[in-house]
């Protein structure tokens, strides 16, 4: 879908609103706490005597709040130590915070369509068919759903009757779309990108939802 999504997006000319060039290159700072390359348009920030320090990760940023000046006067090197002391940390500590919550929101609402009777008829009754594709397919363009919280969401849905193409569908469309998603596309890229982006998606997701179903 991706590989598909970015072909189609080479084909249409557009200039986007947040850059006066649309060949202008991302700035890069470099993070003064453990030495990595940072976007400073996608970077945190932090405000220092007038100077803006980027980092890569919250851990990071903490890392420099609490020592600001010797880190701003660059008297730290970070060594290989510290520097995969802070991955690490990212990615069980701080990645796990971020996620979290919606892994529990996807935990409960799996929980909520599995054991309430009336609500796991209501998905046999109703989305066993072409409407459990119609379904997914709306909730999953404006509910953003993480990656991980959508499975057992949609393992709940199938359990109780849901087609499974159409529960293949929602761990497709779910992750990529959101309302937000939405909003930013067109104010960024306009109503015209936004169509074709939300058509090729949605085509994509239907046409392998289907072959999955038929599998």
């Amino acid at each position: 879908m991706g590989l598909v999504m970015g072909a189609v997006g080479n084909l249409i000319k557009f200039e986007p609103k947040g850059l006066a060039n649309p060949l202008q290159k991302a700035e890069i700072a470099t993070d003064p706490v453990c030495g990595m390359s940072v976007d400073t348009e996608k970077g945190l920030t932090t405000e220092y005597e007038g100077k803006s320090y980027y980092f890569c990760s919250p851990h990071c940023q903490a890392t420099f709040e609490k020592e600001a000046q010797k880190y701003a006067a660059g008297e730290h090197m970070a060594g290989i130590k510290e520097r995969m002391n802070s991955v690490f940390r990212y990615a069980f500590v701080d990645m796990v915070k971020e996620i979290g919550p919606e892994l529990l929101l996807g935990l409960a609402l799996a929980a909520l369509v599995a054991a309430i009777d009336p609500v796991g008829n209501f998905v046999g009754a109703h989305f066993g068919g072409g409407f459990g594709y119609l379904f997914s397919l709306i909730f999953g363009i404006i509910m953003y759903i993480c990656s991980t919280a959508s499975v057992p969401l949609v393992h709940a849905f199938v359990s109780q009757g849901m087609n499974i193409g159409a529960g293949m569908v929602l761990l497709l469309v779910g992750p990529i779309t959101s309302w937000g998603t939405i909003l930013v596309l067109r104010k960024e890229f306009g109503g015209k990108t936004l169509l074709v982006y939300l058509g090729v998606v949605s085509t994509l997701a239907l046409t392998l939802g289907y072959c999955f179903s038929i599998l």
